[in-house]
């Protein structure tokens, strides 16, 4: 049996993370980590909103299959010694 890679490489597809995402994205990191605590939505709405461009997925027919969080910061704007807070902006 000869599996069709072009049919499945069209339904694969690279997003960005949304809020609305949260349950799929807990469940995954549930599945994944086990025994670690996943993001409360509180923490999930702020790295949504802080590092909006870091936060990518891989979907399989619409199915988030692939999460990545990256804190994605502009250095020149920082000193080498800034915080977490100053970073974050949670001051």
């Amino acid at each position: 049996m000869e599996i069709k890679t072009e049919k499945i490489f069209k339904k694969i597809k690279l997003r960005t993370i949304t809020i609305k995402d949260y349950d799929d994205v807990t469940k995954l990191q549930l599945k994944c980590f086990p025994g670690m605590k996943p993001w409360s939505v509180e923490q999930f709405k702020n790295i949504i909103n802080t590092f909006a461009k870091g936060q990518q997925c891989i979907t399989y027919e619409k199915k988030i299959i692939a999460s990545s969080g990256s804190l994605i910061i502009d250095f020149s704007k920082y000193s080498e010694t800034s915080s977490w807070s100053e970073l974050t902006d949670t001051n």
